[in-house]
């Protein structure tokens, strides 16, 4: 049996996630890094992207991460994200009506938004889009 560590992801609006988990795979603005029990302790910027982890039981499990901090040591990691959202719980419709709002402004069909602003919609919203039909492959 794989050794095992305590995982915490929190948001500013609640705490998403408190188990033990095996692995973790998180989206650092480096790229994606695992962690495994007894990891050396680092601190990570976080983009958005998929945050990934598997259970104790051995069930994998599908986050959004809108990007953030890891906190990892050799028994914990802590994951303090900007957003987080189970996978199970993203609206996908919402999240492609997300994603086609920031495509109309960076067409120009729009002024809903910025262009930075469309962008950082676009890649968050691209990634909810994702987050969710990772449950379902």
């Amino acid at each position: 049996m794989a050794a095992t560590f305590h995982l915490s992801v929190v948001a500013p609006d609640r705490s998403v996630v408190e188990t033990t988990v095996t692995s973790v795979t998180a989206p650092g603005v480096d790229g994606y890094f695992g962690v495994m029990a007894g990891h050396a302790a680092q601190i990570a910027a976080l983009k958005p992207g998929l945050l990934e982890y598997l259970d104790a039981g051995g069930t994998r499990h599908y986050v959004h991460c809108g990007g953030g901090f890891a906190e990892v040591s050799p028994s914990k990691v802590t994951i303090l994200a900007d957003e987080a959202i189970p996978a199970r719980e993203i609206d996908i419709a919402k999240a492609e009506e997300m994603v086609e709002s920031a495509r109309r402004v960076l067409r120009g069909e729009s002024a809903d938004m910025t262009t930075p602003e469309a962008r950082q919609q676009l890649e968050i919203a691209l990634n909810r889009v994702r987050t969710a039909r990772a449950v379902k492959s």
